[in-house]
């Protein structure tokens, strides 16, 4: 029975398609092949050692066989995991923000009959500029999660500062923060210089500060600070705003997960922003964590090697 619940959870196909279960399977075969062979052997030949080698090159052919025919059924059922989640996507993630921009731009085209003011109009513009910016994120985490997969990433490492590239991300989100009413507090103190992918980086600081500004409540701060320990510098981004349920806490990394506090409030995302910042930081050897306590705070922090 957990054989079959840890299929259906993994790849989400039939048990006699699922590769543990075939493994296993193939496992029984090559065991009772083995054992009739051995008795075979020995009511036909004199020579043990002839018995041992023949047992042992059969069971060797069926072990490779198995080992074959379970990898490709673990491509197959990889393939359609993906296909399903990527079902998932068209269903949920993009017909929303289509739905909206097919609806704004509707009611726009009608502006003479709806009899529009340049106010109203405006606010329909912005709402077609919003849900693009959504489309567009979703399209580029998508493309980031298939070149790492796929290790078309340049992956090379070089010196640069962190302190530096923190203080360009966080410019970067100044007006979405200042739009939600949040201030960003880094801490600007010299900091020794790290070896690792600045591109890369750049991509978790991303996903790591727009996630802080947008589980933040109004007038309230998000901190960035550094610390150095040791041969490593660490950095920590702290919001002080739904934080993550215990129960969500283990799933946080996962693929597409949102947790459901998040989805109560109607909090825009596509569930890939930290999906994303675990793949690379394992790309990278690097470590990334999180602390959080639902409902006051949550810290979200990366270590890399200093140069």
């Amino acid at each position: 029975m957990s054989l079959f619940k840890a299929c259906k959870k993994k790849y989400n196909v039939p048990l006699w398609q699922c590769p543990q279960f075939l493994f296993f399977i193939m496992g029984v075969i090559i065991a009772a092949s083995t054992v009739f062979f051995y008795v075979l052997g020995r009511r036909y030949l004199i020579e043990p050692e002839l018995l041992a080698l023949i047992v042992l090159l059969i069971a060797t052919v069926l072990l490779v066989i198995a080992f074959v025919v379970t990898r490709s059924f673990e491509g197959l059922a990889e393939t359609n995991k993906v296909k399903d989640e990527f079902i998932n996507i068209v269903s949920h993630q993009l017909r929303s923000p289509l739905t909206s921009l097919r609806w704004a731009s509707q009611f726009l085209s009608k502006h003479k009959e709806n009899n529009l003011n340049p106010e109203t109009c405006i606010e329909y513009f912005d709402l077609i500029k919003e849900n693009s910016i959504r489309m567009e994120k979703l399209i580029d985490d998508l493309l980031i999660i298939t070149r790492l997969n796929d290790k078309k990433v340049d992956r090379k490492k070089s010196k640069f500062s962190l302190s530096d590239l923190a203080n360009e991300v966080v410019k970067e989100y100044e007006a979405y923060a200042g739009k939600s009413n949040v201030k960003i507090k880094i801490e600007q103190e010299s900091v020794p210089n790290v070896y690792s992918n600045e591109y890369l980086i750049r991509i978790v600081l991303r996903n790591l500060i727009d996630n802080a500004i947008s589980y933040s409540p109004k007038n309230s701060e998000v901190k960035i600070n550094f610390k150095k320990k040791g041969h490593k510098l660490g950095l920590t981004i702290t919001d002080y705003g739904v934080g993550i349920p215990q129960d969500s806490k283990k799933r946080i990394f996962e693929k597409f997960f949102r947790a459901k506090n998040v989805i109560h409030k109607k909090i825009h995302g596509t569930g890939l922003g930290l999906y994303i910042c675990k793949l690379i930081m394992n790309t990278l050897k690097e470590k990334i964590w999180f602390t959080s306590k639902e409902g006051e705070s949550t810290t979200f922090g990366f270590s890399l090697t200093i140069n």
